[in-house]
């Protein structure tokens, strides 16, 4: 079956845009630019999204959606243990090392620095330290740690491992591992199990 020609639009321009958006970055990009490379008009593009920062948000959740959904649905869950922790952190490590394009557009908003670009979604950044907090007060993690800090940790230290692995994978240390990507994630591991964990007679 034919899919309806909104559909067709709406992913032309969002393809369209994603190109831009890696190649030139948020600011630089124009929506008319966006228009002329997705053959239709600003207009039609406000119609479906809004502004250039919803198409933005619609562009990078589009490439994250199915990370998106596997969090919603662990963050039902009654409590976050560690191994739910643990396994975020390799749901979202495996997300960027399958999706170079992804990783292009979070370093496009890295340099851009603008607010209206943001990396992360804000509704699940929000949900995550919640549940890290009250994890910390059924005792699962330490809690002389600032969940949100500790959120950041984890995204910035995946996050940029993708963004600069050839840099890292060329230091002579590295050049002899077979795999680096799992050697780099199994170290990211055992120390978020060593870090997080309570530790004994620690003042909260």
């Amino acid at each position: 079956m034919a899919r309806p020609v909104a559909t067709e639009t709406r992913d032309k321009i969002l393809d369209c845009a994603e190109a831009c958006f890696i190649s030139r970055g948020f600011s630089a990009t124009t929506m008319r630019e966006i228009a002329r490379a997705a053959d239709t008009t600003t207009s039609l593009i406000v119609h479906h999204f809004g502004s250039k920062k919803k198409l933005w948000e619609t562009v990078k959740q589009r490439r994250m959606q199915g990370f998106i959904e596997q969090q919603q649905a662990l963050l039902q869950q009654p409590k976050l243990d560690l191994s739910q922790f643990l396994q975020s952190i390799r749901d979202y490590y495996q997300l960027l090392r399958d999706d170079p394009q992804l990783v292009q557009l979070l370093a496009r908003a890295e340099l851009e620095q603008d607010i209206g670009c943001s990396r992360f979604q804000q509704e699940l950044v929000t949900a995550f330290v919640a549940r890290i907090s009250a994890a910390q007060q059924q005792n699962v993690f330490r809690q002389d740690i600032n969940p949100a800090y500790l959120l950041a940790v984890i995204l910035c230290a995946t996050t940029q491992w993708m963004e600069a692995r050839h840099q890292f994978t060329s230091w002579h240390e590295m050049a002899d591992d077979e795999n680096p990507d799992d050697a780099f994630l199994e170290t990211l591991i055992e120390v978020m199990i060593n870090g997080v964990k309570p530790v004994a007679g620690a003042r909260s």
